[in-house]
Order: C-alpha cells, then sequence, then structure tokens
C-alpha cells in the first residue's frame, strides 16, 4: 500500500474517530500514526541508494523495486500491541491508545495488501531472517 493511500484512508479513519469521540486530539494521533509509520523506510531507501531527497524515487523504490534489506523497525505489530496494552494497562490518555490504533490500522492494511508473507510484519520475524528481503519475500510463496 503506498503512501497516499495510507494518507487517505487514515484521514477517513482520523473522521470516523472524531465523529465517535469527539476527541480531536485522538484523531489527530491516529492519523498521524497511521501515516508516520512509513518514515521508517527511509533508512532501507537510504541504505540502498545513498542520501538523496527525490521524492518519486523515493515512492517508486518499494513498489517498483525489491529491496535488499527490509529493517523498517516501526513495521512490526509488537510495538503498537505493546503500546497498546501499555496505554490501556497504565491508565494513558485516549490519545495514545488512538495512535496505537492508528499504526495497527497501518499495519493491518499494509499486511493485507503487501506481496509478504504472513510473518513479515513482525519485526522480531524480520531480525531472524537478516531482514534479508529474499527470505522475507520467500515466505510470501510458502504462505
Amino acid at each position: 500500500m503506498d503512501f497516499t493511500e495510507h494518507l487517505a484512508l487514515s484521514a477517513v479513519g482520523s473522521g470516523v474517530l472524531l465523529l465517535a469521540t469527539g476527541s480531536p486530539e485522538a484523531a489527530l494521533a491516529f492519523g498521524v500514526a497511521g501515516v508516520l509509520v512509513d518514515a521508517d523506510h527511509v533508512p532501507d531507501y537510504w541504505r540502498e541508494t545513498g542520501v538523496n531527497f527525490r521524492r518519486q524515487a523515493f515512492l517508486d523504490h518499494f513498489s517498483l523495486n525489491r529491496p535488499r534489506h527490509l529493517l523498517v523497525p516501526l513495521h512490526g505489530w509488537e510495538w503498537p500491541l505493546a503500546l497498546a496494552a501499555a496505554a490501556l494497562g497504565l491508565g494513558l490518555p485516549g490519545w495514545v491508545v488512538a495512535a496505537a490504533a492508528g499504526w495497527l490500522f497501518h499495519l493491518a492494511l499494509d499486511q493485507r495488501y503487501n506481496p509478504l508473507g504472513p510473518y513479515s510484519y513482525f519485526f522480531f520475524y524480520r531480525w531472524r531472517v537478516g531482514f534479508d528481503s529474499e527470505a522475507i519475500f520467500h515466505d510470501q510463496a510458502s504462505a
């Protein structure tokens, strides 16, 4: 799923959350988290292409090419689930739970629409296979 799709769907999710809760803070947190997760693609992109600020080349890199490595540390189910559990367990403000929900929404969309295997959105799985995209993409074929 590309950035503009995440942006549009996170905006819709934020609007729904605003209507449902009346909380602009929660709506903003949901939307920001639902989009900014993709910032973790920048180090992977720069590692393979060198530091540059070519927007279209960045957007094309992950959709048209197969990167050699996929670190993308924020693309892991472990993190937003831990954040949501901590927020609920510690009684943190609702916007923190909404941020975790936006993050989870992002991952759910990626998991559904990107051509990766069922374990690829677990950070510790990617770590186990050395962040090697061949192993991560191969996992998709065996799923």
